[in-house]
């Protein structure tokens, strides 16, 4: 019986992963994905299970219980972007081959990544994988773009490779030759003549004299049944090492994929896009029958396992399997986001928002229809025009708020209104340019548009109204509204909107250049007195005027990312107010904050650390930004891109959900935020501390940044620290970095609010 490749695999990977804590599924420390999976581009199987090329990562299926298994470059992966999976059954080896070329071979023994397939010199630029087909338990032949090349699987290296001089798209060994199919047609060479198979001169082409056509193209291609089947100018042909012949062909349809894996050939159909695709299954007498429709609507790719069950890679109709010969189709969900996009990210009581929008790098609407979607005890729910009809014309939301106090969620769409949507009632309401102040666009003059929003303390909802005469809406606590013009400026084009403590509403418009505008409306029902103002390079420190993200910290000051750095204003913007530039010396180096960096977005940890999401990673800062604690990007870390959007956190528990270009991923950091005072009942994970745990121990309810310290219970002080924010960590060793001894450990903690040194907070059991 062959193993479960993927469990091992999982296993491999994980074992470093500790306990999580309540009221969370990670543990410090931990990543987690949240990629996308709603449908296979590439399927294989082995005997027990099936494995999914999604566009992303693997889907990985048990046979018998239909158990699932969602592999990423969290669960160890080499990176995102799956093009194609192939199964050795022989080397028990999982072969992915990823969109830039690189390749993992998953075994038992864990990953092997292979940085990209040989160079060639017949195509410049990119290098494509179209096929691979296993000759033997070490031997792959590797149909690409720039010819064929064969690699060991069990060793990770490329025997050769030949350049041939036109695309590879398919390639098989029968009858002990090589045969591969391209645009001019099926190309062949005898193994057994002893020829230089690198050396293309020594191919032989296959034309009438073999039954083919006269000029013809040919693509995919299988062996069953003892023979060759092929796909020649769109028909099914059948080669038996000398012959040829037609077998069918389906009017309107091309030949998408051919497969032999059980006792019948698939052969997936596809048509332009006003029609379906099909499957067509043939029996050894070229018996047709066609799969279900409610299995197939772009049919990618298919296996059939030796029950007889087929099991489908479709591009729209998700994950889906044929039960038996002519059986139900059944489909398999998977709970996941259905985005790779997280342009905004709203985080509360326990619920993770995300509006899947965005623009290009003009600040043009893209279009997207993903809409915005929730997170909430786990299960994932999509809020799009594909699925509600009250979101029907509305597209690319950028950003997203709950309400602080009714739990209602607002969604801000570029294209092109505000929603409101009651998670209780699941009503939605929809606010544009005919209910409510918003209005159309100057130059956009059929849609009201709305980019970014911020509630202030009375929950007064301020919204910034994209380019339109007067760019700023408020819809009040009451239910009313309100709009205002920005008179210290001509610039309509408001993004992105943060408010501090003084009720100050900072603005980030999309015209670069611009700088800050800093507005309050002071009275609302008082006419002429409100104060607006622009810091831009010319009265501040600002190193550019080109404003990328904004926000305010647990303090109160604000801190303003720009395509050169950030930084922080802890002044009256009305008055004398130049900002400040941190000065940062990282190994050795000293610069001002980040100012090489476009810093796209600013998230605030409960210790008040600044994690900075630029184009190069996310840098983590200490509260005043001038020492770093870390610096996670794709290389080091399992994040999905570099490219960060978005940056949130979940106070409770220290998550961090994190945005980036190629999906969404959250990291649980070792922050929580802390009150005034102690909780109650301050909570210590894990408790007891086992033998066989050697991660962090968290002490969790603290107040804001507490100092604490442990004793043993004879008051012998072993280990003195700070909490970060409401939690503080150990780790069971002593001011020596010596584990501990068995024993119950007492947790004293002080703060500005409790002074009381003598006042236990928690105690621990050590068992070593």
């Amino acid at each position: 019986m062959q193993k479960s490749i993927v469990f091992t695999f999982l296993l491999f990977f994980t074992i470093k992963i500790v306990t999580a804590q309540p009221g969370t599924d990670l543990a410090i420390g931990q990543w987690k994905q949240h990629l996308p999976f709603t449908g296979g581009i590439y399927v294989t199987q082995s005997d027990e299970q099936v494995f999914y090329a999604t566009k992303y990562a693997l889907l990985v299926i048990d046979k018998a219980d239909r158990a699932l298994e969602q592999v990423t470059k969290v669960e160890g992966l080499s990176r995102v972007g799956v093009s194609l999976v192939k199964y050795n059954k022989g080397s028990e080896v999982l072969m992915v081959v990823f969109d830039d070329g690189a390749i993992d071979l998953i075994s038992d023994e864990g990953n092997m990544t292979l940085l990209g397939v040989p160079q060639s010199s017949v195509i410049l630029g990119e290098k494509r994988i179209n096929d691979v087909f296993m000759a033997n338990d070490s031997i792959a032949f590797i149909a690409a773009n720039f010819g064929l090349t064969t690699l060991n699987v069990k060793k990770g290296l490329f025997p050769n490779t030949i350049g041939i001089p036109v695309e590879v798209r398919s390639v098989v060994i029968y009858q002990n030759a090589i045969y591969v199919t391209t645009e001019e047609g099926v190309y062949t060479i005898d193994l057994g003549a002893g020829l230089n198979i690198d050396d293309f001169s020594n191919w032989d082409w296959l034309g009438q004299s073999a039954g083919f056509p006269v000029a013809y193209e040919a693509g995919a291609m299988t062996v069953y049944n003892g023979e060759m089947h092929l796909d020649v100018n769109d028909s099914l042909y059948v080669y038996n090492g000398n012959m040829a012949e037609f077998v069918h062909y389906e009017e309107g349809f091309s030949i998408k994929y051919l497969s032999a894996d059980g006792q019948h050939l698939l052969a997936g159909m596809t048509c332009d896009a006003s029609c379906k695709g099909k499957v067509l299954v043939f029996d050894e007498d070229n018996n047709i029958r066609e799969i279900a429709a409610s299995c197939v609507n772009v049919p990618l790719y298919g296996v059939e396992a030796q029950d007889g069950s087929i099991w489908f890679a479709d591009l729209s109709s998700g994950f889906k399997v044929e039960e038996g010969e002519a059986g139900a189709c059944v489909p398999i969900n998977v709970n996941s986001y259905r985005s790779i996009l997280a342009y905004d990210i709203a985080v509360g009581d326990g619920q993770v928002w995300v509006a899947s929008g965005g623009l290009d790098l003009t600040l043009s609407a893209l279009f997207r229809i993903e809409g915005f979607s929730s997170v909430i005890d786990g299960k994932w729910t999509q809020f799009a025009l594909t699925n509600e009809p009250a979101l029907s014309g509305i597209s690319d939301f950028l950003d997203i708020k709950i309400h602080p106090s009714n739990g209602k969620i607002y969604a801000g769409a570029f294209l092109d209104a505000l929603v409101e949507y009651d998670p209780v009632t699941e009503e939605f309401v929809v606010f544009n340019e005919t209910n409510s102040t918003l209005q159309l666009g100057e130059i956009d003059v059929t849609r009201s548009r709305v980019a970014g929003m911020a509630f202030d303390e009375a929950n007064n909802l301020w919204i910034c109204n994209n380019e339109a005469p007067e760019p700023i809406s408020v819809l009040k606590a009451d239910g009313t509204w309100e709009r205002f013009d920005l008179t210290c400026t001509l610039e309509n084009g408001t993004l992105e909107i943060t408010i501090d403590d003084f009720g100050n509403k900072w603005i980030v418009s999309n015209s670069g250049g611009q700088g800050v505008i800093v507005f309050n409306e002071g009275d609302m029902d008082v006419a002429g007195d409100d104060q607006c103002i622009v810091l831009n390079t010319s009265n501040t420190v600002l190193p550019t005027n080109d404003i990328s993200s904004i926000q305010v910290d647990l303090d109160g000051a604000v801190w303003v990312g720009t395509k050169m750095g950030a930084v922080v204003f802890q002044c009256d913007p009305f008055g004398e107010c130049n900002g400040t530039r941190p000065f940062v010396e990282v190994d050795g180096f000293g610069a001002n904050l980040l100012e090489d960096q476009d810093v796209t977005a600013i998230g605030i940890d409960g210790a008040n650390r600044k994690w900075f999401g630029t184009q190069n990673g996310i840098f983590v800062m200490s509260p005043e930004g001038n020492s770093q604690f870390a610096n996670f990007t794709e290389e080091n870390s399992p994040l999905f891109s570099n490219s960060i959007s978005d940056i949130a956190f979940d106070y409770n528990n220290g998550e961090a959900w994190i945005g980036t270009s190629r999906g969404l991923i959250s990291y649980r950091s070792e922050t929580t935020l802390g009150g005034n005072f102690h909780d109650s009942n301050v909570l210590v994970f894990p408790n007891p501390v086992r033998p066989e745990y050697d991660g962090p121990i968290a002490i969790k309810g603290l107040a804001q940044d507490a100092t604490v310290k442990i004793t043993d219970v004879s008051g012998q002080l072993v280990y003195e620290t700070e909490a970060l924010g409401g939690q503080a960590i150990w780790n069971a060793r002593d001011y020596n970095d010596r584990k501990v001894n068995t024993g119950v450990y007492l947790v004293f903690a002080t703060s500005s609010n409790s002074s009381n040194p003598d006042v236990v907070v928690a105690k621990i059991l050590v068992v070593n």
